[in-house]
């Protein structure tokens, strides 16, 4: 190895190290637990439905909600159907527990709570749609380079990354919106996955009397060195607003 190939390396070496401690210095701490709900710090929320759902008007005193809903996902204790409920009191609406008594109904299941990568991210979830599945998007990197700027780079970026990470999180949900009409038959095709390599389809199952939506809502947290815990209560928060805001 020639003398200007080591100094190179040590020049590196040195700024990997004057790096180290800026970000160590300046760098923001782990993000604790919050139960608060909202979002803050370095968090970035955001959140996207499939499709566009337009639900008919009606006068004050048919707005009354039926929610029911499941979470099926590994994140459980996310008062989800709570924030739900208080969102859609404060658009004027009233809850009720009688079906019969609804003039909407609105189902939901969490299907999803963790971390985004390439086998789950959020485009995949939004293209797979209402009942689809959770895919992934890969991607691939080409790096050109030199020997010594490539495993200096390696060493360079593994530094900064052991101190200094994003993180990801994503929550899918899927949702059911129903209208009661009076004269409306509604038509449904269902394709629904029933595990490896098996599927079920169900052809014109038919509801009378509703008017039946159907869409799939996805949130995203991102932010540096942020714990899953502290990102949870805001996407729960985030989903839980744009399904209120159909209404």
């Amino acid at each position: 190895m020639n003398l200007k190939r080591i100094s190179f390396i040590g020049l590196m070496t040195m700024l990997a190290v004057s790096m180290f401690g800026c970000i160590t210095a300046q760098g923001p701490a782990p993000q604790a637990a919050s139960s608060s709900g909202l979002s803050a710090g370095n968090m970035q929320l955001s959140a996207r439905m499939s499709n566009s759902i337009f639900l008919q008007p009606v006068s004050p005193t048919k707005r009354v909600v039926y929610v029911y809903g499941h979470n099926t996902s590994g994140a459980q204790g996310l008062r989800f159907m709570e924030l739900i409920k208080a969102g859609l009191v404060e658009k004027g609406y009233r809850i009720t527990d009688d079906p019969d008594k609804a003039q909407y109904m609105l189902m939901y299941n969490i299907l999803y709570v963790g971390k985004e990568d390439k086998s789950y991210t959020a485009e995949g979830a939004l293209a797979g749609g209402f009942g689809g599945a959770l895919l992934g998007n890969v991607m691939k990197n080409n790096a050109t380079g030199t020997e010594v700027g490539g495993l200096v780079g390696a060493g360079l970026g593994a530094i900064i990354g052991s101190v200094y990470h994003d993180d990801q999180y994503m929550m899918v949900t899927d949702i059911q919106v129903e209208q009661r009409q009076t004269g409306t038959y509604t038509e449904t095709n269902t394709h629904a996955s029933q595990g490896t390599d098996s599927t079920l389809h169900t052809y014109h199952s038919g509801i009378k009397g509703w008017m039946v939506y159907r869409d799939r809502v996805v949130s995203q947290a991102k932010g540096h060195n942020m714990a899953f815990d502290y990102a949870t209560p805001s996407m729960s928060k985030e989903v839980s607003g744009e399904i209120s805001g159909l209404f």
